[in-house]
This record gives C-alpha cells, structure tokens and sequence, in this order.
C-alpha cells in the first residue's frame, strides 16, 4: 500500500516474477523487463537493489514470493502487519494502524524523550503493537505460504579506499544522483535547489546548474549577526550565471515555532517541528513558480564525515595517528584528557553497551568526548521516573542479543547518523508533500551513503578540516575560494526569537499536556524547561523533541486510542 504519483513508477514482468521500482531512479521498462527475465529466485534482485542509482522502494512477486524493500539509508521505509491472516505492507505505519487495533504502545512514546534520540534497533519500532518496522537495508519477504520474515540485502562497505579516491567515486555518485531528479523533471520546468551557503547545497546548485537553465537557488538569509551563511550563498550565486535568486529574509517567512498545532502529516513525531511553518511557506512558493521538485542538502552532514566513535578504532591500529586525531578534537572541542581514557578502556559489546545506556537513563551525562558506540543516552529533567521505566523496558528489549550496524565502532557510529538523518529527512519530505513538492535528497542515495562510508575515517573526518571529502570531490566543480569555508551557521538567535514570540502557545501545550496525561513528562519541569527557552536560555534540542511528541500525539488522538497500552 502506498501512495505515488505515476511518472516515479515503473514495472516490468517476466513469466512469473514481476518487478517494480516505484521513486527517483534511471530504470526504464526496458531494463528492469531484462532484469525480471533473469530472476529465477527473490534474492537475485540484490543485484538490482545494490547498483541502481537513485531514492526508491523495490517491490517483487516471483511465484508466490513476495519482497518488498525500502533504502539503506532510512529515507524509504517500508512497515507491515497482519490483517486477516493477511501480512499487508506500507511506506506508512500509521496507514497500517488504521487496519489492525490501533493500540499505541508507550514505550515507545517513552523512548522518543530520549536524547538524542532512540539507537539501533530501538529505533525500528513504531507507535503501534501491531504494525512493525523493516530495518534498513532488510526487505520484507512474505512467502507462498502467508509467513513472513526480514531479510539482509544490504550490508556498509569496508573503510577501505583514501581520499582521493573516494572523493572521485563521491562525485561520480553525486552527479548521477542529481541528474536523476533532472532527467525526472519536463524540459524547461523549473527545479528549486537549496543555496544556503553550506557545502552540501553549495555543492548540489553546481552539479545540477550547468545541466538545468531553469534552476531557482533557494537562500533563508538568519537573524544573528555573526550568520554568514548568506554571504557565502551570495558568492556562489555570482559563479552560477543564469541561476535565479529565491531569497526569503526573516521579515517575509514564519517565525520559528509558527502554527505548531497544525498537524505535520508525517506518520511520527516531526523532529523539524520548529520550522514546519517556514518549510510549507517556501514550498507554496516554490509550487506557486512552477517547481515539482527541491533538490536539498538534507544528509549531507550526516553522510560525508563522522562523529567521534572511529577514534576507538584508530586507537587500536593506528595509535599515533589516533593521539593526533584525539588532541585536535580535544582542542576544539575542549575535551577533559581523561576522556582518552574512556575510548581506550571501554571493551563492552555493542549489546552490553546498549543495556548500560538503558539503566543510566536518568543519571547525570558523563563530561564530553568520545564514549563507547555512540553518544550517552539521558532523558531530559522533565521526564518522569514512569517515563525511565518505560524507555528503559523498551531499550532492554532491543539489547538483547542486538547486533552492532558494523563491528567497527565508527562505521556503526557513522550509518547509524546516517539512518537517522534518513529517517528524519523521509518525515520532512511527508510534511511538505501536501503542497504538491517532492523534497529530494541525493545525500541519502544508497549509492552516495556506500561512497561516503568506503572511505578511511580517518580521512573523511578531520578535526583540521571541513568535510574533507567533500570538498575533494567537488575541486574543480565548485569554485576554489568556496571549498575554503571553515564555518557553520548558528540558528540560535532565530529559534529564540521564535520562542519569545510565540511563548504563550507553547506554554499552552503545558497546561493541557497529553504526554503529562498519560505519565511520561512531569507538567511543572515541562514548563520550566520552556519558559527557561522563552527568556534566551539555551535550547536543548530534546525540548523540540519533546514539544513535536506532545504536537502530534494530539493530532492522531482522534484516531487513535492512545490510551491503551
């Protein structure tokens, strides 16, 4: 079951194997009816799943055998239930829930308090009892018989290449990945394209720009004087001649924060719940001017470098390498230098790992730096003693006899950034879908996520350089004086400024809080916590979090019965 316009379709049957490849891909009838032809068993589309380029999901009948898959990467996903002795699958849980009991499940409501976010593979669960989750890079195969099970197509590549040559397989992927939205679009149409000065879109206006005439370069210039992201977008906007200019100021867009009871659309909590109001504006404006399509950045952070957990691999084949790496980040980041310690003396399994996290939920965060496989898991002070036990039964669940994504620490670290940013983009792209705007992210392309991850860590992610391979992959693409930016913007004054103006509705959501209905957020510590943001403290990312559970709980509790389970 799902719901795509006609033109991202395309089928093709050969005897008895059928095949369809429904999204943003370069398949044509022509090739996909060769591919049926050759099928004899559902497992050789692997070879079709893990060399077409583009975004898609990939649904097969041979015989009576049915796969039905989404992307590695988590921006398509794939759910299913069983309705009537019937399994039915869907790109939306919450399509699913509609067909079974609905009964909402808290521990999973618990969990999404949890910063910063819910780990493999807590994080395959869903809202409801009945309605289950295929892990990336996993297909659903239901059998002759009616049974179904998940199945591994896809697993990360080794580390293995340099520098030089992963930026040259980065920028052939990239550009495969653009043309395809192009070669998607009638000639002469115009394509929206992000410019906000980062690299990611910096990089994806000049991919697609020498290709396209009608290219519409979108920049939201900020409201902190110290954000030159504008700047940035303004030089890269002389050396694309011809491009058109969507500059959207802050006096003619929402403030942050804007309209959050209007209900997103998306089948989970909208981590982007802050800026829903300025993403729906900009894609009326892009519809309004003609655009089908906007090409984004989304994932590019995510998939081009990692975070920290790949300096506990470097410790132990590289030391001197790794003790370089460990003082730059500890330099910038001002990491106290017994945080070695931690990377060089923790041997716990992934497993072990995710239990410890699961019991540790409410105790303080340990001081900054790298630390086992990912970033300490905590919930924030306005979580109750309930809400731990209930994120906590559901983690302990998840460790027992879970896998790591990859046995080395940074790769597993690095996909699983990847899957979230997969996840969180597939959302953005449902709430804006109701203006009639596809959102496309080439970032999270299978094809791009494998190029980015064949890559040595320790050469992809510097604490000396910005993006490193990125920004080797598009020399001489991109203009040099470009490739030299070491900053990023802050959004902080922006999301303050929508916090005082719109102080009152958010203090609202305390007053009649159906997260502190059902137990899980304590009503006094919410509102501290919020009114602590509308005087100028600090936001903590886990409030938005927190305030895009309570938005949407209310949006579905007309047709779901959140309080069972």
């Amino acid at each position: 079951m799902g719901c795509w316009p006609t033109d991202e379709v395309v089928t093709a049957q050969a005897g008895t194997t059928r095949v369809a490849v429904i999204g943003q891909s370069a398949v044509t009838a022509a090739r996909l009816a060769e591919t049926a032809a050759r099928v004899d068993d559902i497992s050789d589309l692997d070879r079709l799943a893990t060399t077409l380029p583009g975004s898609f999901h990939l649904i097969a009948a041979v015989g009576n055998r049915i796969r039905v898959q989404g992307s590695a990467s988590g921006f398509r996903r794939v759910f299913a239930t069983t309705t009537g002795g019937t399994v039915v699958a869907a790109d939306r849980a919450d399509v699913l829930a509609r067909l079974g009991s609905g009964e909402f499940d808290h521990r999973w409501l618990a969990a999404r308090l949890v910063d910063p976010g819910i780990p493999h593979p807590a994080c395959d669960a869903t809202p409801w009892r009945d309605v289950r989750a295929v892990p990336a890079g996993h297909y659903l195969l239901v059998e002759a018989t009616g049974r179904s099970r998940v199945v591994r197509w896809w697993s990360p590549p080794e580390p293995s290449l340099s520098l030089p040559e992963g930026a040259a397989v980065l920028r052939e992927t990239l550009a495969t990945a653009v043309s395809i939205r192009l070669d998607a679009v009638p000639v002469q149409a115009p394509i929206g394209c992000d410019l906000s000065g980062g690299f990611d879109s910096t990089s994806l206006c000049f991919l697609a720009k020498p290709r396209w005439n009608d290219l519409i370069a979108v920049t939201s210039t900020g409201v902190d004087e110290g954000d030159d992201d504008a700047m940035w977008a303004q030089a890269a906007a002389r050396d694309l001649p011809g491009v058109q200019r969507l500059v959207v100021t802050p006096d003619h867009r929402p403030r942050q924060f804007a309209d959050i009871l209007r209900p997103s659309g998306s089948d989970e909590p909208y981590p982007g719940l802050r800026g829903q109001a300025q993403s729906l504006a900009l894609a009326d404006r892009l519809v309004t001017g003609g655009c089908t399509i906007q090409l984004t950045g989304h994932g590019g952070d995510e998939v081009v470098w990692t975070r920290r957990a790949y300096l506990y691999d470097l410790a132990r084949t590289r030391p001197w390498l790794f003790y370089r790496h460990f003082r730059g980040h500890q330099i910038l980041r001002r990491w106290p230098a017994r945080s070695a310690a931690r990377v060089l003396c923790d041997r716990r399994d992934y497993a072990a790992w995710l239990r410890d996290q699961a019991a540790q939920l409410l105790t303080p965060a340990p001081p900054d730096g790298p630390a086992g496989w990912g970033s300490p898991l905590r919930l924030p002070f306005w979580a109750t003693p309930a809400a731990a036990e209930a994120a906590e039964a559901l983690l302990a669940v998840a460790a027992d006899g879970a896998e790591p994504l990859s046995s080395s620490r940074g790769q597993h670290e690095a996909l699983a950034l990847v899957q979230t940013a997969g996840r969180s983009s597939r959302l953005d792209a449902q709430v804006v879908a109701e203006t009639g705007l596809t959102r496309a992210c080439p970032f999270l392309d299978d094809r791009v996520v494998e190029a980015c991850l064949a890559v040595r860590a320790h050469e992809r992610t510097s604490p000396w350089r910005y993006k490193p391979l990125l920004a080797e992959a598009m020399r001489g693409i991109v203009p040099e004086t470009l490739l030299q930016r070491r900053t990023k913007a802050d959004t902080g004054a922006e999301v303050a400024a929508g916090f005082r103006h719109h102080g009152a509705e958010l203090l609202a959501l305390c007053d009649d809080s159906l997260l502190v209905r059902y137990g899980l957020v304590d009503a006094h510590r919410l509102r501290t916590a919020v009114s602590q943001a509308c005087a100028g403290a600090t936001l903590r990312p886990v409030l938005v979090q927190t305030l895009a559970c309570e938005t949407w709980l209310r949006s579905i509790s007309s047709e779901t019965d959140i309080g069972k389970g």
